[in-house]
């Protein structure tokens, strides 16, 4: 029996309730919510969204993000092309920025999202992951953005939600189908009732690691879809970070992209040297101050000769600074021993220092068609550094263009220079290559030819 003053929960309308042999059922308006209160439109997006894919998300333990005072050029950069403020750019709405593997293209774009999302910059983010198979394919990122965009423009959500309401299957589309429907459309009703000249409107997406989505076509057709809703709209500009894997490289080379895009090579447009050296003095005057075995640290260290050695082997990379930063700040280790490691002065740890890099080179280089040729093809920069194609050609036997071909897949660690010599982009993987240890028990000198 209800006592005077019981409130009635919220949502529920006795007029069509009904008791009946001890049953208490409840009729809600489908039309308008589902049981947690919001519309079954809104209900079935969230349901599609990949939460580890928000450059915020608490899935993401420790996400890489710039130091301080690091990669200024290149963020105020990327800011100035999102407000539309680089005359050169303005006109182009999509942004390539490429590099390396281990360049640091996450941790800028991270940077950039916090920056433009403090600045109401932002639409959007979706950072692709090959081991997270919630994020390692296409078939969530619509409906992350939609959601993202749903958040900053209240209005959006409302004509989402009916759009999906009436087409509940939208989800199953193509992904050219999902970006007119659950975002083109809808955005553009809402910014059709507000001015949109202002440059301080939202407007930018990012989607970073596009080379770790698990299907070439998939990538392929993206950036095609991209292409079309540039063409469509002005209002959005888009941020794509990857390697500079050959069929990016190609799909972002065709005539009709080629006008509305710019590129960013992190290798050549934007040095990263003098971040390299603050990060690493930043890092070990936080370690000489705050570990725990500080005290045990010889005076002068690390030398200065170790100093410019470690930023040599980063090679304007920052996974080299970072891993070996991560290996010798172990709390429970003296910094200078696990230093002496790196430098093979001392024996190991159990715990190897380069086990992230290592993995990897594995995974770039086992991409490769005719791994063997591969290997023997890399032994040459390995033992001589730079090495020209054509000598390498020769030396094996191969036909002329082979060994261009046979290092397509490699470009994020390899590249072939202006004089056509092949050269490591990593300084450090020519000591993967040569440790057996390091390569998974094979050297690029012994006969078994694996990575």
């Amino acid at each position: 029996m209800a006592h005077s003053g019981t409130s009635v929960p919220p949502l529920i309308n006795l007029s069509h309730s009904i008791v009946a042999g001890g049953t208490f059922t409840q009729h809600i308006n489908q039309n308008h919510y589902t049981r947690s209160g919001e519309r079954p439109g809104y209900a079935r997006l969230l349901e599609n969204v990949a939460t580890s894919a928000l450059h915020d998300s608490v899935d993401n333990v420790d996400p890489p993000k710039c130091h301080p005072n690091t990669r200024v050029a290149i963020m105020q950069c990327i800011s100035n092309w999102t407000l539309g403020m680089h005359q050169k750019w303005s006109g182009k709405p999509i942004l390539w920025l490429k590099g390396a593997a281990g360049a640091g293209k996450s941790a800028i774009a991270r940077s950039v999202a916090e920056r433009c999302s403090d600045e109401g910059l932002l639409l959007g983010t979706f950072f692709f992951g090959a081991a997270d198979p919630t994020r390692n394919h296409v078939g969530k990122l619509v409906a992350t953005l939609s959601y993202q965009i749903s958040i900053v423009l209240s209005e959006f959500q409302d004509i989402v939600s009916s759009i999906i309401k009436d087409n509940p299957l939208i989800f199953k589309s193509s992904i050219k189908t999902q970006f007119l429907t659950l975002i083109i459309r809808p955005l553009s009703a809402v910014l059709a009732k507000h001015s949109t000249t202002s440059s301080a409107m939202p407007r930018l997406i990012i989607i970073d690691g596009l080379d770790e989505c698990n299907a070439v076509n998939s990538q392929r057709d993206l950036l095609l879809t991209l292409h079309e809703v540039t063409s469509t709209t002005m209002l959005i500009r888009f941020l794509v970070c990857s390697r500079p894997e050959s069929h990016l490289n190609n799909t972002f080379s065709l005539p009709h992209m080629v006008p509305i895009l710019h590129k960013i090579f992190l290798n050549n447009d934007y040095s990263s040297w003098d971040d390299i050296r603050l990060y690493l003095a930043d890092k070990f005057k936080q370690i000489k101050e705050g570990h725990s075995f500080r005290h045990m640290l010889p005076d002068l260290w690390p030398t200065p000769e170790m100093f410019r050695n470690l930023v040599y082997k980063s090679s304007g990379q920052f996974i080299y600074a970072a891993t070996v930063v991560r290996y010798i700040e172990s709390p429970r280790h003296r910094p200078d021993e696990r230093l002496n490691v790196i430098f093979q002065l001392q024996p190991p740890f159990k715990d190897l220092p380069f086990t992230e890099l290592d993995s990897l080179y594995r995974l770039i280089i086992s991409k490769a068609e005719d791994l063997p040729t591969v290997l023997d093809i890399l032994a040459f920069p390995a033992l001589y550094g730079g090495f020209r194609v054509w000598h390498i050609e020769a030396i094996l036997q191969l036909e002329r263009g082979s060994v261009e071909v046979l290092l397509a897949d490699l470009h994020s660690i390899i590249t072939i220079d202006d004089y056509e010599d092949v050269e490591f982009l990593h300084k450090s993987l020519r000591d993967f290559l040569a440790e057996p240890q390091r390569a998974s028990g094979n050297s690029i000198y012994g006969p078994e030819h694996s990575v």
